[in-house]
């Protein structure tokens, strides 16, 4: 054999042609075999036996054997064929980036001289046979991007000789087996991108010095980052990213001194950076973006002088950007984006070779540094939503090579300047929500590249320059702006233009013809503007509009048939208008069609019946583009006949509105086949028959609107499986039955409206079960009964507003009514209501209406009825009431016809005086009736007052004696002089500390207080809060008001601490702090004298519910932050937490709870504050009633105080000091 290869070779190279039969080679035919394994052969024609197959495609032959197979990107499709393993000879295998399927065949390990394996990027699958071990001579292993599965063999542990091993872009799972570290020559692993787990596999490889290349990201690789790590010396690539790995980065990453790549985005590292990452002199790119690192940036940075790309996006970081970045000379691209970074840009950065800079969505502010002229390398330059001030620098105009340039959602005011674009290459520009002013006539003529200017939410003027339609814009918007005069007819002719947005301007006249032009345009919104005339036609010819909205313009005439030649057409929005005649049929035919609003014009004709193609579409080619989606608006027109069934068909609909014309007819039941349907409102029309009890299946459905019809008979119980429903309204229509019991069902039913029907029978108890009801009318039905089973478990009830007038109710009115503390109207008036007013009502501080008229109510009015603060109107005329009219409160003030019919009351309001119409033969036995009375109350008194002095005494001889001890020490502080609850001494004084008050001591009996407050009258009450309720006090016989506040018994503590709380608070003295009078110690109770404030709270000035005051400035409002601050009243972190949701207040307006805050939303003021903080919106939490240009950028720094003392953890809130150090560093600033 050796003889006959020798004789070979010789002749080779003597040129002599050998003629092979490929039949007779074992190698050719197994080629042929597997030619014919593939589903595709006839790509590899060449293969054929008229050629030596050592010079087919992809093969080469040493020694007349096969000894490569490359067949990489050749298309070939079929299952990996057995008959390769029968080529023994072969050291490179490379089926790479085909179509093969199906496992890879055990039999591939008789290919023992094997030393490359390539199958990556095929679509192979199933486990890896664990023979793969036995290929002991492979130095390359490539199976990237394929469908195995399951865990990777321990077996490949025996591959000593490898050097290369790619599983990346597979489903491999479980942990990295520990055999693999005997791969002590790998210089490359990829293992990323499959289902991997366990710890990261370092100490696996601690011994593979040679690796140079280490990918395990995208996995689920968990625990720390082990310190071997530092093994790896000659790493020069490691990618570790997406994966849930926590913990601080080793101080040994510092030993990777060849490192030049390093990507661990998505994770969850923490800080501090080790101070050893400076070691890193060879890394060009590090990525720590999407990590918790809550820090501020490691200076450390500074030192990597190789360093090209960072990336720190998303990592929770604080501070200012450190000035040691700019000792990175080779730095080029630097994104900070979605942070929490603040001061200003440090001008260390302007002297690097800038490509990229991102810092969107942080807390930078300070004017935008003019030096960032200095990058004239610099391609994209992102600053959005930041705290930047002033003017744009002309300077930025420098930056030649600049192409993309965002600035929106800043505090930039003053023009835009013309210098700008001396950036020649500029492509976008984004300025939206500045305070920008000015015009545009001559900023943007130079801009020769740009395709799309954004300018939305400024206070520019002027008209729309014509230079515009010169530039090759794709996207033009300037919206809510003050851009008056027309819009350029030239600009209609650009062959660039694809959107246009000037809505919310000034802009007049007409829509001129060559609109029709603009072929490629797919957005043109101008609505809310001063536009008239017709629709032109040739609007038709724009085939790729997408969306056309002209709401609210002055446009008339009819619509054009036309607009359903715009095939493209997602939205179509006319309404607002003074549009008539009918809806175009054609329009009908729109495929694309999900949003079509009509309303608000003077359209007739009937609703288009014939079978349609629009909103019918479920996948939308660019849902983006669609403004409301399914929605079906035609309100407010003239339109007449019947509703058509083919609306059941339209599956996409979310919104139908045919509300407000004059359609007639039944209501289609095909309707409820609208399965998205989310409200329907077919309100004021004149629709007949019946409501369809198929809408019961209408489970998406959250309003339901069908009053001012004359729909007829009962209402369906299947109504009360609409378990989505918000709103149902039925008011004004001829309904009659009985309202369905499963209507108790409606758990999330706000609103109920049934008025003015001709329903009977009793209200269904199982409506107590509507805990999420706000509203119920019910009034000018014939419904009868009592009532008292509805309002059985009237605490849990959360209803605001309640009519059930004009009906035939009876019995007496509840007591539980007391119990609707969020009732603010109530209207009860004719019926037949009986029995007394209950006192109860006198519970309702909210309400502010209540008509009981024209029942058969007997009795006095109730005082604590007429005292409820918030009562505006009350009527209680044509009763049986008597007695004198109380003279507190809205009961004052009454007029005589809210009294009217009730005989036997008296009084001034009425005119006549209440004691002489009580003169009489029974005046002098009423009298001595009356001194019965008085005596025996008096006699019960002193009864009360000898068992409670005879108890007290008892108590206080049980009492310890180092109890008696402490009780003396507090009494050497009390004032003797006082004087108690009767004239004798009581054990308990009133612990009054003079000392400590500035202001002369009020001498005050707890009697003086109970007859200030009325005995504590809720009439009386002036606040709440969670330690206790604030009454008004006004002593008679001091001819002084003050407030009283009774804390909670649950919040007040033993007797030592709370005088020693009150020696504290009595020493803080400060103007916007309310002065404690005094205090009062006596058995549980605990009282709390405060100067009363004519001018009312704080909460009162910010919230002016009313509306009768003045809004609270911002200067005013920083005031009293930064004062209070500077009192040192707030010591500990729980009051600096306190004062952190003060400077809130301030800030937003807002109340610290009520239902304004949804939990969806955060639940509370500092829930909703810190979710809007964390998706970069802060800028809307500001109060806009006091926010401007000049207050917006101090508003957002306090709000940044106040998010830092309300931090979670109350070892992170700052001292009260170092708070009043930060606004004090405001106002300077």
């Amino acid at each position: 054999m050796l003889k006959f290869e020798f004789l070979k070779i010789t002749a080779s190279s003597l040129n002599v042609v050998e003629v092979v039969d490929n039949n007779d080679n074992p190698d050719a035919n197994t080629l042929l075999s597997f030619k014919q394994s593939l589903q595709n052969p006839n790509l590899l024609s060449s293969w054929n036996q008229t050629t030596n197959h050592c010079y087919w495609l992809g093969v080469t032959c040493r020694l007349g054997r096969v000894d490569s197979l490359l067949l990489s990107t050749r298309d070939l499709k079929g299952r990996l064929s057995t008959f390769v393993s029968y080529l023994d000879g072969l050291t490179v295998l490379d089926l790479s980036g085909n179509m093969f399927y199906g496992p890879i065949p055990p039999e591939i390990s008789k290919l023992r001289r094997l030393k490359r394996l390539r199958l990556g990027e095929n679509q192979l699958s199933g486990e890896l046979p664990s023979q793969l071990g036995h290929l002991t001579q492979l130095e390359e292993l490539k199976l990237g991007t394929n469908s195995f599965t399951g865990r990777i063999p321990s077996e490949l542990g025996k591959l000593g000789n490898l050097q290369i091993l790619d599983l990346s872009g597979n489903s491999f799972t479980g942990w990295v087996p520990s055999q693999l570290s005997g791969l002590t020559r790998l210089e490359v692993l990829d293992m990323s991108s499959n289902l991997l787990s366990g710890p990261l596999p370092i100490t696996v490889f601690k011994n593979s010095v040679s690796l140079s290349s280490l990918d395990l990201s995208n996995n689920s690789f968990t625990g720390e980052i082990p310190p071997e790590i530092g093994n790896l010396v000659n790493l020069t690539d490691l990618y570790i990213g997406f994966n849930p790995i926590n913990g601080l980065l080793p101080p040994e990453i510092g030993k990777l001194v060849m490192l030049q790549n390093f990507y661990l985005p998505y994770c969850s590292i923490t800080s501090p950076l080790p101070d050893e990452i400076s070691n890193l002199k060879s890394l060009t790119k590090l990525d720590l973006s999407y990590n918790p690192l809550s820090s501020t940036i490691s200076k450390s940075l500074g030192n990597l002088e190789s360093l090209e790309i960072l990336n720190l996006v998303y990592a929770q970081l604080n501070g200012s950007i450190p000035s040691e970045l700019g000792n990175c000379k080779n730095l080029k691209t630097l994104m900070l984006s979605f942070n929490m970074l603040s001061g200003s840009l440090p001008e260390e950065l302007s002297d690097l070779t800038i490509i990229a800079f991102a810092a969107e969505r942080n807390q930078i502010s300070g004017p935008l540094p003019s030096w960032m002229g200095k990058w004239t390398e610099v391609e994209s330059l992102l600053l959005a939503s930041n705290h930047f001030s002033g003017e744009i620098p002309a300077e930025i105009g420098n930056c030649s090579n600049l192409r993309t340039l965002s600035l929106s959602n800043n505090v930039l005011t003053g023009s835009i300047p013309s210098d700008l674009c001396n950036a020649v290459a500029l492509t976008e520009i984004d300025l939206d929500g500045n305070f920008l002013s000015g015009s545009i006539e001559d900023v943007f003529p130079k801009c020769g590249n740009l395709t799309q200017l954004v300018l939305v939410n400024n206070k520019l003027t002027g008209s729309i320059p014509e230079y515009l339609a010169e530039i090759p814009l794709m996207m033009l918007d300037l919206d809510s702006n003050n851009f008056t005069g027309e819009i350029p007819k030239n600009l209609w002719k650009s062959s660039y233009l694809m959107e246009l947005s000037v809505g919310n301007n000034q802009l007049n006249g007409r829509l001129p013809r060559e609109i029709g032009d603009a072929a490629v345009l797919e957005r043109l919104v101008l609505n809310n503007n001063q536009l008239q005339g017709t629709i032109p036609i040739e609007i038709g010819n724009l085939t790729a509009l997408s969306v056309l909205n002209l709401n609210s313009n002055f446009f008339d005439g009819s619509i054009p048939a036309e607009i359903g030649d715009c095939v493209s057409l997602t939205t179509l929005d006319l309404g607002n208008n003074n549009l008539n005649g009918v809806i175009p049929e054609k329009l009908t035919k729109l495929p694309q069609l999900e949003c079509l609003v009509l309303s608000h014009n003077n359209l007739s004709g009937s609703i288009p019946s014939k079978p349609s193609a629009y909103f019918q579409q479920t996948v939308m080619p660019d849902l983006g583009f669609i403004q409301h989606h399914g929605a079906y608006d035609l309100s407010h027109n003239k339109l007449s006949g019947l509703i058509p069934d083919e609306l059941g068909n339209c599956q996409v609909v979310v919104d139908l509105l045919l509300n407000d014309n004059l359609l007639t007819g039944k209501i289609p039941a095909s309707l409820s086949k609208l399965t998205n349907l989310t409200t329907l409102d077919l309100s004021g029309n004149s629709l007949t028959g019946s409501v369809p009890m198929e809408f019961g299946d209408s489970f998406k459905l959250q309003g339901l609107y069908l009053g001012n019809n004359r729909l007829s008979g009962v209402i369906p119980q299947s109504l009360g499986n609409l378990s989505s429903l918000v709103k149902l309204n039925l008011t004004a229509n001829k309904l009659s039955g009985s309202i369905p019991v499963s209507f108790g069902d409606l758990k999330g039913l706000t609103h109920l409206d049934l008025s003015f029907n001709e329903l009977g029978g009793e209200l269904p108890s199982s409506l107590s079960s509507m805990q999420s009801l706000v509203g119920l009318y019910v009034q000018q039905n014939r419904l009868s009964g009592e009532i008292d089973e509805l309002f059985s478990d009237g605490m849990a009830w959360r209803i605001e507003s309640m009519n059930l007038s004009n009906n035939f109710f009876n019995g007496e009115l509840p007591q539980s009514l007391g119990n609707l503390s969020y009732l603010t109207y109530l209207d009860l008036h004719g019926n037949k209501f009986s029995g007394e007013i209950p006192e109860d009502l006198g519970n309702l501080m909210q309400l502010q209406y209540l008509d009981v008229s024209r029942n058969q109510l007997f009795g006095a009015i109730p005082d604590k009825l007429c005292g409820l603060s918030n009562m505006y109107y009350l009527n209680l005329s044509e009763n049986r009431l008597v007695g004198p009219v109380p003279s507190n409160g809205v009961c004052h003030s009454l007029s005589k016809p809210t009294l009217v019919g009730n005989k036997d009351l008296c009084g001034k309001v009425l005119g006549f005086d209440c004691r002489i119409k009580s003169l009489g033969k029974s005046a002098w036995s009423n009298a001595w009736g009356l001194a019965a009375v008085i005596i025996g109350s008096i006699s019960i008194m002193f009864v009360i007052i000898f068992t409670l002095h005879r108890s007290i005494r008892r108590k206080i001889r049980r009492r310890s004696d180092s109890e008696a001890t402490e009780e003396r020490k507090l009494n050497s502080f009390t004032d003797q002089n006082l004087y108690f609850l009767s004239t004798s001494r009581s054990k308990e004084p009133l612990s009054i500390n003079i000392a400590m008050f500035e202001q002369p001591l009020l001498k005050l009996t707890l009697g003086d207080i109970l007859e200030g407050t009325s005995n504590f009258c809720k009439t009386n009450i002036i606040g709440d809060g969670g330690f206790g309720t604030v009454y008004k006090a006004i002593l008679t016989d001091k001819k002084k008001i003050v407030a009283v506040k009774k804390l909670s018994q649950a919040k007040t503590q033993g007797n030592r601490e709370f005088v020693a709380e009150m020696e504290t608070l009595g020493k803080v003295k400060h103007p916007n702090l309310v002065s404690l009078l005094g205090y009062c110690s006596f058995g549980e109770e605990k009282l709390l004298v405060y100067e009363y404030m004519v001018n009312g709270s704080l909460d009162l000035w910010l919230r002016n519910r009313t509306g009768a005051l003045e809004v609270l400035s911002w200067p005013y409002r920083f005031k009293i932050a930064i004062e209070y601050g500077q009192s040192g009243r707030s010591t500990t972190k729980g009051d600096v937490y306190s004062f952190g949701v003060i400077l809130l207040e301030l800030v937003t307006g807002k109340e610290p709870t009520g239902p304004d805050f949804k939990e969806a939303e955060g639940g509370n003021l500092v829930g909703w504050v810190f979710q809007s903080v964390k998706k970069g919106q802060a800028a809307d939490v500001l109060d806009p009633t006091v926010l401007n240009a000049d207050t917006k950028l101090m508003m957002l720094q306090v709000l940044q105080v106040a998010v830092v003392c309300l931090a979670e953890n109350p070892a992170n809130r700052p001292t009260m000091l170092q708070v009043f150090k930060f606004l004090k560093k405001i106002k300077d600033d």
